[in-house]
């Protein structure tokens, strides 16, 4: 499981590009769920309006209640963009997953989101209805348990969000890095995106 998680990550890293960091929303729920060799994570929870998509990069830009946008990489699972319209009401659900790469930055701003890819419709362990995206950005580490595998850090949206490390290269990288460093970092998470 950790060197399929591993090896899409890096299939999936080979596409990049810069994108401009979007305003996320802040979560209005959350629940539980346990991903195989990872552990139990929070679900994020949002609900938010589609604004509209491009077909070509399954980029889908949402509205939340507060007139803010949020731009997000739709994964294949959802389907067919063209079914959602504009105004619509969604439902979006976020899994974070596991850190796939991580060390210091030489430069960049944090928050810069430098490649995001749906890679899969779901992954062996992961909730059912999910699929996955796999995201890279510099950002600034809030914290790092080198015991406990994890890293907590800013995301593309500007919440604070932790992730936990699973692969034996990621732990070494996690022992040299410390919180304030400016970083690079990747990951894997899922993501739901359902007409309520």
């Amino acid at each position: 499981m950790k060197a399929r998680l591993v090896a899409a990550a890096l299939a999936a890293l080979v596409v990049t590009g810069v994108h401009e960091a979007s305003a996320q929303p802040q979560p209005t729920a959350v629940e539980q769920v346990t991903i195989a060799g990872v552990g139990t994570v929070p679900v994020r929870v949002f609900r938010t309006q589609f604004v509209s998509a491009d077909p070509a990069t399954r980029r889908v830009v949402l509205e939340l209640p507060n007139g803010r946008r949020w731009a997000v990489i739709a994964p294949l699972i959802v389907g067919d963009l063209s079914a959602f319209q504009n105004g619509q009401r969604l439902l979006i659900r976020v899994v974070p997953g596991v850190v796939t790469g991580l060390g210091k930055a030489r430069q960049g701003t944090p928050g810069e989101v430098l490649s995001e890819v749906a890679i899969n419709d779901g992954l062996p362990g992961w909730p059912e209805g999910f699929g996955v995206r796999a995201v890279t950005l510099t950002t600034i580490f809030v914290d790092v348990n080198k015991q406990a595998g994890t890293v907590t850090f800013e995301g593309p949206e500007g919440g604070v969000r932790t992730m936990r490390a699973v692969d034996p290269k990621v732990l070494a990288d996690l022992q040299q890095v410390e919180p304030g460093d400016l970083s690079q970092i990747s990951y894997l998470e899922g993501i739901a995106i359902n007409a309520e």
